[in-house]
């Protein structure tokens, strides 16, 4: 298996890890293939055609973990289809410091456009809310713990100065968020809804990824529609919208969902800095965009 090793102070499971949820679960690791690192170690199984999602194991990660499964397991007993479902089996697996799921690989050919995520999420917004304990959003929580996480290395990612100045800002925008109301209502929100969490399924396109699964705003699920630091073309936000029903930008709280959506995808590259020198240096320019107020600077996904 020619994968590379765990990244140092990455957070992420490594290959040994995985090769023990695959012995735990009854899956193949030959060949395996590192898709991404981020919030997770995303690896594709191509002799059971599935994709195996390692976690650190912690509380928190177990909770997710626990959540997205019941879930899409839920949302694949409703009538219309919304999410992938887990592969068959007890899940999640807890294995050599990670947890595991596991996840039939499903192709994203044609490429999705954020328009294609809007019939998925028309179907998500109409259902109840699911009959088992669920988590209530808490806006910024995983930036406040790779801070905490950051913090404490020898040598952190994140300057003194930048570290107090993200603080300041996501306390800010968190006593804002609960102050907001909210006009779609609140219910089950995948939370982190965007085309590359998109998998096509029997002609159907289904969403992927509910880590963040919780009861919250419907509207967290429309950020793909405003304007952000990716510049997705307006065109593509206006059909997500007009597929949606729904214009987020008629609604002046648009700016506070766009500014904790932004705030909170620096934690990923905040865990990834001391082992990625591109997380690192993504981080940097998304820091330093953030701090100035650059709404020019082009944000980018580093695998």
């Amino acid at each position: 298996m020619a994968l590379p090793a765990r990244q140092e102070d990455s957070g992420l499971p490594g290959v040994p890890a995985l090769r023990e949820a695959c012995r735990i679960f009854g899956a193949d690791p030959a060949g395996a293939r590192l898709l991404h690192q981020r919030s997770n170690a995303v690896y594709l199984l191509p002799r059971d055609h599935l994709v195996a999602r390692l976690a650190p194991d912690t509380p928190v990660r177990r909770r997710r973990a626990r959540t997205s499964v019941e879930v899409t397991r839920w949302l694949a007993d409703q009538s219309e289809p919304v999410a992938l479902a887990p592969a068959p089996g007890e899940q999640p697996v807890l294995a050599a410091d990670a947890v595991a799921t596991f996840w039939p690989h499903r192709p994203t050919t044609p490429v999705p456009t954020p328009a294609d995520l809007a019939a998925p999420l028309r179907r998500l917004h109409t259902l109840p809310i699911p009959p088992f304990p669920l988590p209530r959003y808490q806006p910024l929580l995983r930036l406040f713990e790779a801070v905490d996480l950051d913090r404490r290395r020898p040598h952190p990612a994140v300057t003194d100065d930048d570290r107090a100045w993200l603080l300041d800002r996501a306390h800010t925008l968190v006593d804002t968020f609960t102050t907001t109301s909210f006009p779609l209502g609140e219910g089950l929100v995948h939370a982190d809804a965007h085309s590359e969490n998109l998998v096509r399924d029997h002609d159907h396109w289904l969403l992927i990824d509910w880590d963040g699964a919780c009861l919250g705003p419907r509207e967290l699920d429309l950020v793909t529609g405003i304007p952000d630091h990716f510049h997705e073309p307006e065109a593509e936000r206006t059909r997500f919208l007009a597929a949606y029903g729904r214009n987020i930008l008629d609604w002046p709280g648009w700016v506070l969902l766009r500014d904790i959506t932004e705030l909170h995808a620096l934690g990923a590259y905040i865990r990834l800095a001391p082992g990625k020198s591109a997380a690192a240096a993504e981080l940097r320019h998304r820091v330093r965009s953030l701090r100035t107020g650059d709404r020019s600077a082009r944000w980018r996904a580093i695998p």
